[in-house]
């Protein structure tokens, strides 16, 4: 029997972080990058926490990378008022939410992209605009049957139907 805990993999690359105007509670561009690999689907939660009325958030997309070191993001979603993210009707305010369902399926995986990213940005920043993130990660509760000696420190699943 499969473990919840090994079909699902809940990370938090930031929680309640200003994200200054731009990018995803940090300036460094390789941040908060998290793999597909294995992956059956990921949702990614965003919710806005103490924000200023004068400030929306004008970018919210899902990047894509070829590494965990962000080697040739691109965007996997897409932020215009007729985009995946309507910048026409932004979220604005405490509390306010999106979330993203990604599928391994939907990165170009034809050109080796395997890892994903919020992206986050407000580009006219006047005060605090405080941002959190969770990625929720779920797996196949049927792994795939494996065969071969099990190798230290990992997991073999074996299934007989």
């Amino acid at each position: 029997m499969n473990l919840l805990s090994e079909c699902l993999a809940v990370s938090l690359p930031f929680t309640e972080t200003d994200i200054g105007g731009t990018n995803t509670a940090g300036s460094d561009d390789t941040v908060h990058w998290t793999s597909m690999v294995g992956v059956e689907r990921a949702l990614v939660y965003v919710e806005l926490g103490t924000w200023d009325a004068a400030d929306d958030l004008d970018t919210a997309n899902i990047e894509q990378a070829t590494s965990s070191a962000g080697a040739g993001k691109k965007d996997l979603t897409t932020s215009s008022a007729t985009g995946d993210y309507d910048t026409d009707t932004p979220i604005d305010a405490d509390g306010d939410f999106i979330v993203f369902d990604i599928r391994p399926e939907d990165l170009d995986v034809a050109n080796n992209f395997t890892h994903i990213r919020f992206y986050g940005a407000e580009t006219g920043n006047t005060s605090a605009d405080n941002i959190s993130c969770v990625y929720v990660k779920m797996m196949s509760l049927m792994k795939p049957e494996q065969s071969g000696a099990a190798v230290a420190a990992s997991k073999l699943y074996i299934n007989k139907v």
